[in-house]
């Protein structure tokens, strides 16, 4: 009995001892980690509380400043690696402002490859827009998730964007082995209210001072409803905003080689307006689009496809494009003039010529040589033509100094004379016209095709697209002096200016003496012209000039046998 009150005892004490324990567990668990619990409970019931208004206040239309802000990512940097371009995309606002040229570089003569966007100085951005201002929409500030940061053409990226009041964002950007970024946008409303939004595609080029465009197209430009549209600088800032209307077509910003340009889908229908803002010391010129708005109901989501072309104006890679992706007219970039029907069809023949020859300076050749062999039979009659004029130059001087003083007798007389001999007066001049438009098609051509550009020649040619760098005048640089740009003459020009002499020297004198000043000095100031002028140019003028010289005197000689025959008879 005593031994069971004695366990008794023990027991009482360890129950005792226990809650003793338990209490001052308690209190001192209040004591060191009770407050923080509240707090932190007050805090998350203060962010439901501020949840809950913030999203009453936006279905509300309230432009109240959202107190929940969208879920920042850390930022991240995408490399680009594709067969014919790198480069760098952030996660920060996803601009496409730095793609590189893998093929390119920006001089003959170093390896810096060329920048696309950097160079042009312009950047592209796809985007969004709501009708409701309150909407909270993803902008150069926000930074969003990235599943990996390497894009390639088997690689793509995914990128997702929440605005922490019901919308979620999602950017698949993929890109090709060339030039080409297909762009997926994708948004999902998981909240309690429709949101009417609409896709936005912008290419802005910021620059000092308006680009200038000698003999090429270079701006803004676009496809709209079957029709090309060039945009100057110039008339958008006289206008403030043009705007054009478009179901399907592309639009974006051309240079002479470069392109940035947006494709949108081309069942859809959407707006572009072009317009400019003042900076401090520059101007940028925009190009934006804005697809028709569409309505997202809770659990809803929408798709949309944009396509996005960054890099050189090369015409079969274009074409391309343009047969696979159904793009209409997209060659156009490329200005061609008003004479397409022949300048793209004397592209390509320059293009395969060199792939032929190995030489774009030699298939620049081979071009012009082929060009005279079809042109033959008309250059052959106007040469002819040009011989017995010439014949005629005793006679003729003989009438004019018999008729000094009375044109309308001088008229008369030489118009009996051309019947006498049975000539016609513009039978040398119209085969020559019939030639110009081939021959100002290939000048075109060679004038702003990207395949001339860094194409090397033979000697000091390296670059057909620039002038000739071996200046006369100081010997290639041996003579250390700065001369102005006028005077930097190159061998070709020069060789060029003579060969329009002796073409000058063969061909019959203008009847008129102050006309046949003016064709004296027409050699020299094509001499001038055509120093500054791309040396592929040059080479085919000199070529052509060669070519008509030898058909010149081939002609000749064969009509001066002809007439030695005929005298003998």
């Amino acid at each position: 009995m005593q031994e069971q009150e004695q366990i008794e005892k023990e027991q009482r004490k360890n129950l005792i001892l226990f809650f003793a324990i338990s209490i001052l567990i308690m209190v001192g668990y209040t004591h060191f980690f009770g407050n923080s619990g509240s707090e932190n409970q007050t805090v998350m019931q203060e962010k439901t509380i501020s949840a809950d208004e913030n999203l009453n206040s936006l279905r509300n239309g309230n432009n109240v400043a959202p107190i929940i802000k969208p879920i920042q990512h850390e930022v991240k940097n995408i490399t680009i690696d594709a067969p014919r371009i790198s480069g760098n995309l952030s996660s920060k606002g996803i601009k496409f402002h730095d793609v590189v040229l893998k093929n390119y570089t920006t001089q003959y003569d170093n390896d810096v490859l060329v920048s696309v966007c950097k160079d042009m100085e312009c950047f592209a951005e796809q985007s969004w827009r709501a009708s409701d201002k309150s909407v909270i929409l993803p902008d150069e500030t926000s930074c969003w998730h990235v599943d990996h940061t390497e894009l390639t053409p088997n690689s793509p990226v995914t990128l997702t964007w929440d605005n922490g009041a019901g919308l979620l964002f999602k950017k698949i950007i993929q890109v090709d082995d060339n030039f080409v970024f297909t762009i997926t946008d994708k948004v999902k409303n998981y909240g309690n209210e429709s949101r009417q939004l609409q896709s936005v595609s912008k290419v802005c080029k910021t620059t000092k001072q308006i680009p200038e465009s000698l003999g090429f197209f270079n701006g803004p430009i676009g496809y709209f409803n079957k029709q090309l549209r060039e945009i100057e600088y110039k008339d958008i800032e006289d206008k403030k905003e043009i705007e054009y209307s478009s179901e399907g077509g592309w639009f974006g910003i051309s240079e002479k080689y470069w392109l940035v340009a947006f494709i949108p889908e081309q069942n859809s229908s959407y707006d572009v307006y072009y317009s400019c803002a003042k900076n401090q010391d520059s101007t940028s010129y925009i190009v934006q689009s804005a697809d028709k708005p569409f309505e997202l109901s809770p659990s809803a989501e929408y798709s949309v496809t944009h396509r996005l072309f960054i890099g050189a104006k090369e015409i079969k890679t274009l074409d391309k494009y343009e047969e696979i992706l159904n793009i209409p007219h997209f060659d156009l970039v490329i200005d061609f003039g008003r004479l397409y029907i022949l300048t793209k069809p004397l592209l390509y023949a320059v293009s395969y010529a060199k792939d032929f020859v190995g030489n774009m300076g030699f298939g620049i050749l081979l071009i012009t040589l082929l060009l005279k062999i079809l042109l033959f039979p008309l250059a052959n009659k106007s040469y002819r033509s040009m011989n017995k004029m010439k014949a005629l130059q005793p006679k003729m001087k003989a009438l004019q100094e018999k008729y000094a003083n009375d044109r309308a007798r001088l008229g008369t007389a030489v118009s009996e004379l051309y019947r006498k001999e049975k000539i016609n007066p513009i039978g040398g001049c119209l085969p020559m016209f019939l030639q110009w438009p081939i021959l100002f098609a290939l000048y075109k051509v060679l004038y702003i095709s990207i395949e001339m550009r860094q194409a090397p020649f033979i000697g000091w040619i390296h670059d057909l697209s620039i002038a000739d760098p071996w200046s006369v005048l100081t010997f290639g640089g041996l003579i250390p002096v700065s001369l102005p740009t006028f005077l930097q003459i190159g061998i070709w020009p020069l060789l060029m200016g003579f060969s329009m002499w002796i073409q000058q020297k063969m061909s019959p004198a203008p009847a008129d003496p102050s006309q046949a000043k003016m064709m004296l000095m027409m050699p020299i100031i094509f001499t001038f012209m055509f120093a500054q002028l791309p040396s592929g140019l040059v080479i085919y003028w000199t070529f052509s000039n060669l070519l008509a010289i030898a058909q010149q005197y081939i002609i000749q000689k064969s009509d001066e046998n002809n007439k030695e025959k005929s005298e003998r008879k």
